[in-house]
């Protein structure tokens, strides 16, 4: 759906200075977004609005002003059904960006617009040989340690250990050599670690997949290992049962029926305005500019 032009028009937002360029940010991730959910709707994956996102969402109908990004999540399942069919349904202009599809090692996914540029810094190296344009992040939710099956701390156990053998091999060598106790069997890790980054990486998800469905919680893994610092807790696996949508700007955006317990559970009062910034404050964003010529310049 194109944008009426009365959209890009600078504004104040909530009291904050919305520009026309950061007007253009937006729309350029909208129209992503719309792509994305007819992909999923297309091969019937359920997906779900998130972080601030979510908060956008309930409490601006759109994005917070001070914000510049868009993030949604998948349960693993749908997830790993999203990755396989991706590439080719998000070809020119719209790259599908993934630990598999370009040179990066992350355990989420990006969907970018070729005609654009988000420079991040820790990719300024790579230049053009690296894809970044502007996007949106999608996030795989995962089972997660919930308190009542005293097994699932030996799942999240293993799921840290895999982890450790696509970002840190050295690290499990030195264990091994050390004679460490692992929870996972030293003949099986060697084998594991003969093998390429790529395929530790698969080895890793399909053991997250292996156990959806074994807790009540879920969560961005990640968060749940490296918690330090982060506000997303754990969310109930039902906050998620039921689907609503929510206006954001000109569409309509999925939100789990619980949004509220979730939110809460974040920010406390999250109905209370607190102005800060962008999760990308330090990425270059320009929406006119294709990141091929930003790097050649």
């Amino acid at each position: 759906m194109d944008l009426d032009q009365s959209f890009f028009k600078e504004e104040i937002r909530s009291g904050f200075l919305v520009t026309e360029k950061r007007k253009k940010v937006w729309a350029t991730e909208l129209k992503i977004l719309e792509r994305f959910d007819e992909v999923c709707n297309k091969h019937h994956l359920t997906y779900h609005a998130y972080y601030g996102t979510l908060l956008g969402a309930v409490r601006h109908q759109g994005f917070i002003p001070w914000d510049d990004d868009i993030d949604v999540i998948m349960f693993r399942d749908d997830y790993e059904k999203f990755q396989a069919i991706a590439p080719e349904e998000f070809t020119e202009p719209y790259f599908f960006q993934n630990s598999y599809t370009d040179r990066v090692l992350w355990p989420f996914s990006k969907i970018r617009d070729s005609r654009t540029t988000a420079a991040e810094p820790q990719f300024n190296s790579l230049g053009r040989t690296f894809h970044q344009g502007i996007f949106i992040d999608i996030f795989p939710f995962d089972s997660v340690d919930d308190g009542i099956d005293p097994q699932f701390s030996t799942i999240t156990q293993i799921q840290d250990l895999l982890w450790v053998t696509v970002t840190n091999p050295e690290a499990v060598v030195s264990a091994l050599e050390k004679g460490q106790q692992l929870y996972l069997s030293a003949d099986f890790l060697i084998d594991c670690l003969q093998k390429s980054v790529q395929e530790r990486f698969r080895i890793y998800e399909a053991f997250n997949l292996s156990c959806l469905g074994k807790s009540r919680k879920v969560n961005y893994l990640i968060s749940e290992l490296y918690p330090e610092g982060g506000i997303y807790k754990s969310a109930e696996k039902s906050w998620f049962q039921d689907t609503i949508y929510l206006p954001f700007e000109h569409i309509q955006l999925p939100a789990p029926a619980g949004y509220d317990q979730i939110l809460t559970q974040c920010y406390g009062n999250y109905h209370q305005f607190v102005q800060g910034g962008s999760a990308h404050n330090d990425i270059v964003l320009e929406p006119d500019i294709p990141y091929t010529v930003y790097f050649s310049r």
